[in-house]
C-alpha cells in the first residue's frame, strides 16, 4: 500500500522519515554485479522488490537508492517509486576510474531496512593526447588514447558531435566541424555510454563555403552564423532554412528577428502562415480551468512534505456505497461544494461513483462499458508508460467521479464561443491535510446531458468519447505530480512538458487500438488511417499539430501561455513524438519519474543539448515524408519514426475540408535580401532560399534582430538548414 506521504517530517524532502517503510523488505531481483566501462551507466537497471510484513509487493512505495562506495559513480536519480509488482529501479553511472562500487536499496527513511547491490567498473575509455593543438573548421584531428572504440565512437568537439572518419582503439581521426564557438573548445570521446574526461584545444573560426549533400541538414547557432559559414549557390542549390529560438521563459517574450541572405536589398516577412479556413476555439474554458489548476500545483507542492501521517477513514468500497466529494465550481478553482456521489461500477483497477443529482445520466450498461474501457486499456497505457499512481486513501483504486458540476464549469450561454470542460484532475487530492482535498486518486469527468439541464447539451455517445481521451490524459496530470511532488519532493513539471505528456498518452492509447486492429480492420471506411476505436485518442493530436504548423513562429513549444493553447499543445505533442521516435518511448517514463523539469529535464533524459534536440526536431518537421522521396533518403534523425507526418496532416485536411495537405508554408527568403517577423522562445519559422542566379557567389547568412543587435545567449538563437535541391 502507500508508503509516501504517510508520514513526511522535516522540511528536506529527502529527511522525510516514513515510518510504515520500518516494517517492509527489500529483496534484490536485478542488476546486481555487473561489470561496464568506467564512466559508463550499467546495461541494466538496478531492482529491488519491497515487501509487506505479509509477504505482499507494495505499490507505490519510495525505494532510496544511495552510493555506500564507489570514487565518482553517480545514480540517475537516487529515489525510485515501486509498481504494481513492487519493483523499483535505478540507473547506476560508474565513475571514471575502475574499481568497486556498492549501493544500499532501502524504503524511504528507513535505511536499517537496506538490500546492497554491487558493480565493477573496468578500466574505460581515456584520452592521453589530442593533435594539433590549434585547429579550424575542416581540420583533421587526431586523438589518441586507450578503448576509443574506433569508428563506433562520437566525438564531441565544442559540443558538436561528429563521427570519426578513421581510427582504431588507440587512435581516432575526426574532421573538425564549422561555426564552433572561438577559443578554447573541449574535445571527449563518448564509447557507448561513458564519456572520457576532456581535453582542450583552441578553435579558430573561418568562413568556408558550406557543401551539402540533397537532403543533408546542419544547425548553426546564431552568434557563429555570419562569420563561420556561406552556402553553395552553385548545381541548383536550392535550401530551407529555420531560424529558431531555442529557449524556454516563464512567459512569452517576442522579439523582432530578421534572418538575412547576403544582403539588405529587399525583404519578405514571415509569421502569418498558410490560409485555412479559421476553427471554433475549443474547449477554451477547459484551458482557462487547466491552466488555473497547474499554477495552484505549483503552489501547493512544498505543502505535500511535512504533517502528520495520513490515516484514511473507513469507507465502504462497494457498489452502491456513496461518499461525499469536495468539487470546483468555479474555473478559477477557488471555490468548492460538497455534492454526494453512489459507487456504481468497480474494477480491478478503476472505481466509478456518479453524482446522485444525475443518476439516471448513465446507465448500469453504459457505465460498465466505460468502465472496462478505464480499468483496462486506459488504465494499463498510463501506468505502463509513466509508471505508478498513488494510493493515499489506501482502496487500492482510482476513482472516476461523473458529475454535472463539471458541466456547470461552463455555462450554456458561454459553450458557443468558450467551450467546455471535459474533466480534470487536481493535485491538491494528493496533499490530504489541505482544505478541500478529497484524499485520493480522484479524476473528474462531465456526465451526458442531452436536453442542456446543467449546461450546453452533450448526447450520451459524444460524452464517452470525450471522456475516455480525458481520462488517459488527466492519469498523466495525476502520476506525474505523485511521482515529481509527493514521492520526490520536487516541483510540479513545467506546463509545455506536462501538457505534451499527457497528449503522448492520448496518443499512446491509440496505439494500443492501432495495435489491436491493423488496417484494414477496426474501420468504418476503407480511407479511414486509424480504427474507429483509435479516434477519440489521436483526432485531437492531428488537428492540434495542424494548427500549430500553420503558425509556427507564434506558437511556442516550451513557453505556454497558461496551460497551453490548442497550437501550443500540438507543438508539444510533435516535439514529444519525434523525442520518442529517436530515444524509444520509454523516455516519457524517464520524463515523469523524476524531480527534474522542463528543459533540464528533458537534458537529462534525452542525454543530449536541448538546442542540439531542438534544431533536429524543426528540421524533421519539414523533412518527414517528402513526396516523392523515399524515406530512407532522409536521416532518421531527420524525420519520425512511428509517425508519417504528410499524410497525417493531408488527411487531417481532407477531413476538416481545409485546402493545402500540409500546412507549412517557407517564406521566400531573397538571395541577397532579408526576412524578418516576430518569433518568441521556443518558436520557429520556414524560409525557402534559391534558386540563384548563374555565377552567384556563396551566400552569408545572418540571424539578428530587427535592430542588428545579437541575440542574448539564453535566447537559444540559431538557424536549421536542409539542402532540398
Amino acid at each position: 500500500m502507500l508508503v509516501v506521504a504517510l508520514a513526511m517530517l522535516g522540511a528536506c524532502s529527502h529527511d522525510r522519515v516514513l515510518a510504515v517503510g520500518r516494517s517492509y523488505t527489500v529483496r534484490v531481483v536485478g542488476g546486481d554485479r555487473q561489470t561496464a566501462p568506467a564512466g559508463s551507466v550499467l546495461p541494466a537497471a538496478l531492482a529491488v522488490v519491497v515487501f509487506d510484513v505479509a509477504g505482499t509487493p507494495v505499490k507505490a512505495a519510495v525505494v532510496e537508492f544511495r552510493i555506500a562506495r564507489g570514487d565518482g559513480a553517480a545514480l540517475l536519480d537516487s529515489l525510485a517509486v515501486t509498481d504494481e509488482n513492487g519493483r523499483a529501479e535505478a540507473r547506476l553511472r560508474l565513475g571514471s576510474r575502475a574499481g568497486a562500487v556498492s549501493v544500499q536499496a532501502f524504503p524511504l527513511g528507513a535505511p536499517a531496512r537496506a538490500a546492497t547491490l554491487g558493480a565493477t567498473a573496468l578500466a574505460g575509455a581515456a584520452i592521453s593526447g589530442v593533435l594539433p593543438a590549434n585547429i579550424g573548421p575542416g581540420d583533421t584531428l587526431r586523438i589518441a588514447g586507450t578503448a576509443l572504440g574506433g569508428e563506433d565512437a562520437t566525438v564531441d568537439v565544442g559540443g558538436a558531435r561528429v563521427r570519426p572518419i578513421g581510427g582504431t582503439s588507440s587512435e581516432l581521426r575526426v574532421v573538425v566541424p564549422a561555426c564552433l564557438p572561438a577559443g578554447n573548445v573541449a574535445v571527449r570521446v563518448l564509447v557507448g555510454s561513458a564519456w572520457t574526461e576532456a581535453r582542450s584545444v583552441v578553435y579558430t573560426p573561418r568562413r568556408r563555403t558550406l557543401t551539402l549533400a540533397r537532403f543533408d541538414a546542419t544547425v548553426i547557432r546564431a552568434a557563429e552564423l555570419a562569420s563561420c559559414a556561406a552556402l553553395a549557390t552553385d548545381g541548383g542549390a536550392e535550401y530551407v532554412l529555420v531560424p529558431e529560438l531555442a529557449a524556454h521563459a516563464a512567459a512569452p517574450v517576442s522579439t523582432m528577428a530578421r534572418i538575412s541572405a547576403g544582403g539588405v536589398s529587399a525583404a519578405a516577412l514571415f509569421g502569418g502562415g498558410a490560409a485555412f479556413r479559421a476553427v471554433a476555439p475549443r474547449l477554451r474554458a477547459q484551458e482557462l480551468l487547466d491552466a488555473r489548476l497547474r499554477d495552484e500545483e505549483r503552489r501547493l507542492a512544498p505543502m505535500a512534505a511535512g504533517g502528520e501521517p495520513y490515516q484514511p477513514p473507513m469507507l465502504a468500497l462497494t457498489v452502491g456505497s456513496t461518499r461525499q466529494f469536495k468539487v470546483i465550481t468555479s474555473l478559477q478553482g477557488d471555490a468548492f461544494t460538497t455534492v454526494i456521489g453512489q459507487l456504481r461500477w468497480l474494477g480491478e483497477h478503476v472505481g466509478i461513483y456518479v453524482d446522485t443529482d444525475a443518476y439516471n445520466a448513465l446507465t448500469n450498461d453504459d457505465l460498465a462499458r466505460l468502465g472496462r474501457l478505464f480499468d483496462d486499456a486506459l488504465y494499463r497505457t498510463a501506468v505502463e508508460s509513466f509508471g505508478a499512481e498513488p494510493d493515499i486513501d489506501k482502496n487500492g483504486k482510482v476513482l472516476v467521479f461523473m458529475s454535472p458540476k463539471v458541466n456547470a464549469l461552463a455555462p450554456a450561454a458561454d459553450c458557443p464561443l468558450k467551450g467546455f470542460v471535459t474533466g480534470f484532475f487536481y493535485g491538491r487530492d494528493l496533499i490530504p491535510r489541505l482544505a478541500n482535498s478529497n484524499a485520493g486518486e480522484i479524476i473528474y469527468a462531465m456526465v451526458p446531458d442531452p436536453t442542456a439541464r446543467f449546461s450546453c447539451s452533450h448526447a450520451k455517445h459524444d460524452t464517452e468519447r470525450l471522456v475516455s481521451g480525458t481520462f488517459v490524459h488527466e492519469m498523466q496530470h495525476l502520476i506525474s505530480y505523485f511521482q515529481h511532488v509527493v514521492a520526490r519532493g520536487g516541483s510540479a513539471e513545467e506546463p509545455w512538458l506536462n501538457e505534451g505528456l499527457s497528449h503522448i498518452a492520448e496518443e499512446l492509447a491509440s496505439k494500443r487500438y492501432e495495435a489491436r486492429f491493423p488496417a484494414p480492420l477496426g474501420r468504418s471506411t476503407p480511407e479511414q488511417l486509424f480504427p474507429d476505436s483509435a479516434q477519440p485518442f489521436i483526432a485531437p493530436q492531428l488537428l492540434n499539430a495542424f494548427v500549430y504548423l500553420n503558425s509556427t513562429p507564434a506558437h511556442s513549444v516550451t513557453t505556454f501561455a497558461g496551460s497551453g493553447s490548442l497550437e501550443e499543445r500540438g507543438a508539444a505533442w510533435l516535439f514529444l513524438r519525434w523525442l520518442g521516435d529517436q530515444k524509444g518511448d520509454a523516455i516519457f517514463r524517464q520524463l515523469v519519474q523524476t524531480s527534474q523539469t522542463g528543459i533540464a529535464n528533458v537534458e537529462a533524459q534525452a542525454g543530449e543539448p536541448f538546442a542540439a534536440l531542438f534544431g533536429d526536431f524543426s528540421i524533421a518537421l519539414w523533412t518527414d515524408s517528402l513526396p516523392g522521396v523515399p524515406r530512407a533518403s532522409v536521416a532518421p534523425r531527420y524525420r519520425y519514426a512511428s509517425r508519417n507526418l504528410r499524410q497525417l496532416m493531408a488527411r487531417q485536411a481532407l477531413i476538416a475540408g481545409w485546402e493545402d495537405p500540409f500546412p507549412v508554408k517557407p517564406v521566400r527568403v531573397p538571395p541577397g535580401g532579408y526576412a524578418e517577423g516576430t518569433l518568441i522562445q521556443g518558436t520557429m519559422v520556414f524560409g525557402s532560399l534559391g534558386p540563384f542566379s548563374p555565377g552567384q557567389p556563396p551566400i552569408a547568412l545572418g540571424f539578428k534582430k530587427q535592430d542588428g543587435s545579437a541575440f542574448a545567449a539564453s535566447d537559444g538563437a540559431q538557424v536549421g538548414i536542409i539542402r532540398v535541391k
